[in-house]
């Protein structure tokens, strides 16, 4: 057992001003690098989740880009793919073009104004 002078001594050190703001200033350091650390992390887990998100969109499209690809390596995917790109037909076969009549274009290019009644009453006077 340390004697009571040794006590008092150990005591006075420990409790002095000196050492209480020594102690109280390594707090505050550690505390600070705590907050900091943990910022990091919810930032890195912020992150990992975007990744993880890419990631699962990436393997979707891959996928599909995978089947498309499988689909293409066959004659009758390739005929698909020509024949909806471009309007063509094998022989004996004939192409048909079906055109709306409210998307007829005038000669320049230009979508016609439609003629509502007022206008029809305008054109009688001119």
């Amino acid at each position: 057992m340390i004697p009571f002078q040794e006590r008092k001594k150990i005591r006075k050190i420990v409790y002095s001003k000196i050492t209480i703001f020594v102690l109280t200033g390594v707090l505050f350091v550690v505390s600070v690098g705590a907050w900091r650390v943990h910022k990091k992390a919810l930032v890195a887990m912020t992150e990992r989740d975007i990744s993880a998100r890419a990631l699962a969109d990436s393997e979707s499209r891959m996928k599909e880009l995978q089947i498309s690809l499988a689909r293409l390596n066959s004659n009758q995917g390739i005929e698909e793919e020509v024949r909806e790109k471009y309007t063509v037909a094998l022989p004996g076969e004939e192409v048909v073009v079906v055109v709306d009549e409210n998307a007829k274009k005038s000669e320049n290019g230009e979508v016609p104004a439609s003629n509502g009644w007022w206008q029809k009453i305008l054109s009688f006077f001119k």
